[in-house]
């Protein structure tokens, strides 16, 4: 009996699929791509001297010359064994260049002869799968040359630069044109670091007590910011070669060295501080926008601990077992029914007034953003709470999926308010440096709005500070990529977009071997702080 064949590329996408799908069709999958460009070892004799050196033919329009790998040869049989038994062949390969270039290759290897149509979503649910069904379209042969272009790209300068990495970093390194710009962006940090230009300052730091609102000592943190009547030195002070700039000369800063400010320490040891003045300022925090997966690396390395390779191999589990929409997107757009989701989640969960006024819709500012698909959010029209998936999935794939689910119902949720209190403080510093002013400010978080949903959120700290101990501590920082979230950003500021989200995974063995990484210690009593414009 004749079925309709549908491939997708994945063993458990396919599964999930079929599961949806039912009787009358047959799931399979390709295992990723089924050709590629071939090594020069296995372009024949005869092309040698047109593919030999890339598999590619520089002179005639960049021609690839694609094979069928050994690995993939049984995969080819097998699917075109299943599809003499099929009236339709359904391409169901993700929505992106590289899902549209595996379906063209698809297409061009089996060589069906019935009709074949191309379905398209962004998340692996029984609705979506249903809807692609009735809403399919032909291969987008634009979208293939773009993946094509890429991918010659890749070998074109992979080629060249791979044996540049095998020789000063490692061998066994691949490279292309998303780990050319990595590289390049390591390699002029670390210049930048080589020409560093040392210039100590040092700073006090105090840890002060004081009755708080319940009458129980609380202790908040107040930095130096003058002595004398003079401004302490600070990063901004300096330029590159370590010197003071001619605005911080005319602003006639004073700049602490080591005796001076272990003097100082100690003589505030055993001061008095007395308020000067406090200002009161309201706090309003918006939430921030639904999340890209460039976004989604850097939070779950921030929040997470989890490296890029990590985030995108649980986030690939989640969505393929229709958990979450698909996960490789520059957009912050949500659907109407990711809106309608997420409000009613938050309803539910935390009470209408923690609802936004009105649906919010986000734009994507990123320079160069292609926005193909939606934002990356929970799947479906209701969403799973995480406490239903608890027992379902793995521990890194519940996390990212909380993670996930947070930053969506936040999005629709209210602003944060509060108010924002600075207060300056002084202390005589001892006969010769005269008055020393320091300064402390705190957050009082009166209405949480979206923190309810991640949990965020700051302590109040003491308004009225009264005599207390002076504890000081030393802080050295660097400067380099602390990790690939940090590497990841500092490419998004630059505007190099996508394929971005590939750079920090692929480049992770680069990264360790190259880029310097900020280093902290504790060393005794006193704030010395190094710093490079």
């Amino acid at each position: 009996m004749a079925t309709k064949l549908v491939i997708v590329e994945s063993p458990t996408k396919a599964h999930k699929i079929g599961d949806y799908l039912g009787k009358g069709y047959t799931v399979m999958a390709s295992v990723g791509h089924i050709r590629d460009l071939a090594q020069p070892s296995q372009v024949p004799a005869a092309d040698k001297a047109k593919f030999g050196k890339f598999g590619v033919d520089v002179n005639d329009g960049f021609k690839p010359y694609y094979i069928v790998d050994g690995d993939k040869k049984r995969t080819v049989s097998e699917l075109k064994s299943a599809l003499k038994n099929a009236d339709e062949l359904y391409l169901a390969t993700d929505e992106d260049r590289e899902g549209e270039a595996i379906a063209w290759h698809l297409v061009q290897t089996l060589k069906p002869e019935v009709p074949v149509k191309r379905m398209v979503f962004h998340e692996i649910t029984k609705n979506a799968i249903n809807a692609s069904l009735n809403n399919t379209r032909d291969v987008d042969g634009n979208m293939v040359d773009a993946q094509e272009t890429r991918r010659i790209l890749d070998r074109l300068y992979g080629y060249e630069l791979s044996p540049v990495l095998w020789r000063k970093v490692g061998p066994g390194l691949s490279a292309g044109r998303v780990q050319s710009v990595a590289t390049r962006l390591i390699v002029e940090r670390e210049r930048e670091r080589m020409a560093f230009k040392r210039a100590p300052y040092w700073d006090i730091v105090a840890t002060l007590s004081a009755p708080d609102a319940l009458g129980e000592r609380a202790e908040f943190s107040a930095r130096m910011i003058a002595l004398g009547g003079k401004r302490l030195a600070g990063s901004k002070d300096f330029g590159a070669d370590g010197q003071l700039t001619p605005d911080g000369f005319a602003a006639n800063v004073r700049q602490l060295d080591e005796a001076g400010a272990t003097a100082v320490a100690s003589a505030l040891k055993t001061a008095d501080f007395t308020v000067m003045s406090m200002e009161t300022k309201p706090y309003r925090r918006r939430p921030q926008p639904p999340f890209t997966t460039s976004t989604l690396q850097q939070t779950a390395g921030n929040r997470l601990g989890m490296s890029s390779r990590q985030t995108m191999r649980a986030a690939q589990g989640l969505y393929e077992n229709g958990y979450i929409t698909y996960m490789r997107t520059d957009s912050v757009t949500l659907s109407q029914e990711g809106i309608t989701a997420a409000r009613n989640a938050v309803s539910y969960h935390f009470g209408d007034k923690f609802l936004s006024a009105e649906p919010k819709q986000y734009a994507t500012k990123t320079a160069g953003a292609q926005e193909a698909h939606e934002c990356i959010r929970p799947a479906g029209s209701r969403f799973h709470d995480p406490d239903e998936l608890a027992s379902k999935l793995p521990g890194d794939q519940l996390r990212l999926y909380t993670l996930i689910w947070q930053r969506t119902l936040a999005c629709q949720m209210a602003d944060a308010t509060g108010s924002t209190a600075t207060v300056r403080l002084s202390a005589p510093a001892g006969p010769t440096e005269g008055e020393a002013v320091f300064q402390a400010s705190g957050t009082v978080i009166e209405f949480p709005g979206f923190m309810k949903a991640t949990g965020e959120g700051r302590k109040p700290k003491a308004a009225a500070p009264g005599a207390g101990a002076v504890i000081l501590f030393t802080i050295l920082s660097g400067m380099g990529f602390v990790n690939d979230g940090a590497l990841l950003a500092y490419s998004l500021i630059l505007a190099i977009n996508r394929p971005i989200e590939m750079l920090v995974t692929s480049l992770n063995v680069v990264g360790d071997a190259v880029a310097s990484i900020c280093v902290a210690k504790s060393e005794g009593l006193l704030n010395e702080k190094t710093f490079n414009k």
